[in-house]
């Protein structure tokens, strides 16, 4: 143990040098009397720089800096890490003060920096006040900012704007609104009637009538179960290697219904996770429990029946976490959370609840209920609770081993989660001990992390990037929240209107903020490149199931046909390789070819190509945020695949009529784009056709093979070729960024 005069003379100096703090006596009395807050000047070092020594995974020395009483208790070496009010008898400030290199900490990389240094001087001579991440502390309502505007949103954006010497941008033309609130809420283009009525009413409240309309269109709920099936990791198979058929459409169809009634999202919740435990539990309640019978089942011989169920518990209590609370939870099975205040006793605890169902590692995914869908007869896995007489015992897995079982756990919530001031929301802590109480300890308006996620989730759908950049992760190593603020205000939204997402999606597309221009100012793009600010309404790519259903959409190809089993669109020869079973990739030859992409069949081991070019994804784990990426591989699927060939040959079709072939164009455009076209774009376009005519001149049986089922329908045209090179045209502007992108 080191001599307490040379601790005294290592920090002395190295607060001395940073200009931070004066000693007096033993205790240190820091120049700055701001105060510290633990959660937002120092947990972030700490979480950086010290959590991956002494954090919740390896406790080097015994040492835990996310755990308050590990912190403030004598540790193996006789020290004490922080010492209230005595930073010269605080371990911790010895070691990431001292120029000792051999003390120093961390060991590794570059020392704190001074600031840090000093930050962390003057949280300890303060009393070391201990504090909650953020995003686990309650919600406050903060006063809104003085401004003229009428939205809420407006005014907190505004603000944040001018202290960097920015404004919002002006309000988008009416056309841009029109498709890129249409696309927002539900999916694709509006239909053609809905779209002129808007565009033809000049009188106030127009494009609130507008949203109105899209929120109440069937489409909507489609669009926004898309999400859904992600974080529920919905497919039509099992998974593993033999990845055989499995009935679970129903789920999916509920799923839609439940949106488009604008279920309060609480209820939502509560069903999905524990429907079937509920009072006087309707079949619907139970269907809406295989959000949990999504996981994948392992039919393989030879493999443990016992092993596989508790896979998918485990990922039945990650995908809870990472759905409603957006924290990174999985982790814990195996030793306590390295960044967060969780404890592997505590995840056992959790898994204790989800761990007393009937269903089996077992190839008829049983239980299964019979339902009827769509006016078809099907049955769905469900969750259903074990007797109470034949609740299992869950025990801590030493390293999250099924081979090394320890203590007996009861079941229970993590504590830093659990209390909410001095109270548990509506029940004792203790009291949370199946899983309907953690379905509704989840779903309460006084867990801090409910509504945060659910809010920057919408935000998410609309801007492309939530004000939680990382909504996977709102814990501490997460990217934290651009605006408090504004998040916790869009929180307050959700719970004010009683859940109703569709009262929170108004909201926010009824701002200023959402209806700006896209096009950026110097000024902005000088300061704010990033769009972090948002000085005007970012550019983003449409989805894969997005594009597919505007492409269909716009071509007049659409089959807005709702529900029902999914379905098998063209996908390219030799993707469909099964080989434990006869089931075929049959390609329908009607509407269910052109229905929408959320009805489209998933096979697990190997999904729908032209989706997976588009960043979709396997759906064998809960995915929270697709990560959009720019590959050669996305611009041969719409050049190529033959659904957006198809799509060509119709608009092409379409537009045929006009003679003239700038009129063909103009129209192609106008349809496409939803806005008028401008005299660049249709003389550009216009040359294309031109070209294309002159090359398949004289080759009428490469323009009927391009041009397909349409030469034979609709208007007379002076020939193939021209059809064909009509078909080039409408090809490209499926390519078109304006057509790919929603602004």
């Amino acid at each position: 143990m080191r001599a307490a005069s040379m601790v005294f003379a290592a920090s002395a100096a190295a607060v001395l040098a940073a200009g931070g703090a004066l000693l007096h006596g033993e205790r240190e009395v820091a120049k700055d009397e701001s105060p510290v807050d633990f959660a937002r000047d120092v947990l972030p070092t700490l979480a950086a720089r010290c959590f991956r020594c002494h954090g919740g995974v390896r406790e080097m020395s015994g040492l835990n800096l996310s755990d308050h009483a590990r912190v403030t208790s004598v540790l193996k070496s006789g020290h004490i890490a922080v010492v209230p009010e005595s930073p010269v008898q605080s371990e911790l400030f010895a070691r990431v003060s001292s120029s000792d290199a051999n003390e120093r900490m961390p060991p590794d990389g570059a020392p704190l920096s001074a600031d840090e240094v000093r930050t962390i001087s003057r949280w300890i001579a303060q009393g070391a006040k201990w504090g909650t991440h953020w995003a686990f502390a309650p919600r406050v309502d903060a006063p809104l900012p003085e401004s003229v505007a009428a939205n809420d949103i407006d005014r907190l954006t505004s603000a944040r704007l001018a202290k960097a010497g920015l404004a919002l941008a002006p309000e988008a033309d009416r056309e841009t609104l029109a498709r890129r609130v249409a696309i927002d809420l539900i999916g694709m283009p509006a239909d053609d009637g809905l779209r002129a009525a808007f565009l033809a009413d000049t009188t106030p409240g127009a494009y609130e009538r507008f949203v109105d309309a899209l929120l109440a269109s069937p489409a909507y709920g489609e669009r926004f179960a898309r999400i859904w099936l992600d974080l529920g990791r919905y497919a039509d198979t099992q998974g593993y290697e033999k990845d055989n058929h499995r009935d679970i459409w129903a789920w999916r169809d509920w799923l839609i219904d439940a949106l488009n009634a604008d279920m309060p999202y609480d209820q939502f919740a509560v069903r999905m996770l524990a429907g079937d435990m509920l009072p006087g539990a309707t079949d619907a309640d139970r269907v809406a429990t295989a959000f949990h019978r999504n996981t994948l089942t392992n039919t393989e011989g030879g493999t443990d029946n016992e092993e596989f169920r508790m896979a998918a518990v485990f990922d039945r209590v990650s995908t809870t976490w990472q759905a409603f609370m957006g924290v990174t939870f999985q982790c814990v099975q195996c030793h306590g959370h390295p960044y967060d205040p969780i404890t592997q006793r505590e995840y056992y605890a959790f898994l204790a609840t989800l761990n007393q169902t009937e269903d089996a590692d077992s190839d008829d995914d049983a239980p299964r209920m019979e339902v009827e869908r769509a006016g078809v007869k099907t049955s769905v896995p469900v969750m259903r609770e074990r007797a109470e007489s034949a609740r299992r015992e869950t025990r801590l897995l030493v390293r999250g081993s099924l081979k090394s079982p320890g203590d007996v756990v009861e079941p229970g919530v993590p504590a830093a989660f659990g209390m909410v001031g001095d109270r548990v929301p509506e029940t004792g802590r203790d009291a949370v001990r199946d899983r309907l109480a953690v379905a509704r300890w989840i779903a309460s308006k006084d867990n801090p992390l409910f509504a945060r996620v659910a809010a920057n989730r919408a935000w998410e759908t609309l801007f492309g990037r939530g004000i939680v950049e990382t909504s996977e992760d709102f814990g501490v190593m997460g990217s934290g929240a651009s605006d408090q603020a504004l998040l916790d205000h869009l929180a307050g939204v959700l719970i004010a209107r009683g859940f109703s997402m569709k009262a929170l999606l108004k909201e926010i597309v009824t701002s200023a903020t959402y209806r700006q221009s896209s096009v950026a100012s110097d000024a902005a793009l000088a300061r704010d490149p990033d769009n972090r600010l948002l000085a005007r309404f970012p550019r983003g790519r449409l989805e894969a199931e997005q594009i597919r259903d505007t492409a269909l959409a716009v071509s007049g190809l659409l089959s807005c046909k709702i529900g029902g089993p999914s379905v098998f669109p063209p996908q390219p020869d030799g993707v469909w390789q099964v080989v434990y079973s006869g089931s075929a990739w049959n390609t329908p030859v009607g509407e269910d070819r052109y229905r929408r992409g959320i009805y489209t069949y998933l096979r697990r081991t190997s999904p729908y190509p032209s989706f997976i070019a588009f960043d979709s994804t396997s759906r064998e784990t809960c995915t929270v945020r697709r990560i959009r990426t720019n590959t050669p591989l996305a611009a041969l699927v719409t050049l190529n695949d033959p659904v957006y060939l198809e799509c060509a040959q119709k608009l092409a079709q379409s537009a045929r009529a006009n003679s003239d072939d700038s009129a063909a164009v103009r129209a192609m455009l106008e349809r496409a784009l939803g806005r008028a076209a401008r005299g660049d774009e249709v003389a550009r376009i216009t040359e294309l056709v031109t070209q294309e005519h002159a090359r398949y001149a004289g080759h009428d049986d490469l323009a009927a093979k391009l041009v397909g089922a349409a030469a034979a329908a609709g208007a007379p045209s002076p020939g193939l070729a021209r059809d064909a090179a009509l078909v080039i045209a409408a090809n490209a502007i499926l390519n078109l960024d304006d057509f790919l992108t929603k602004s």
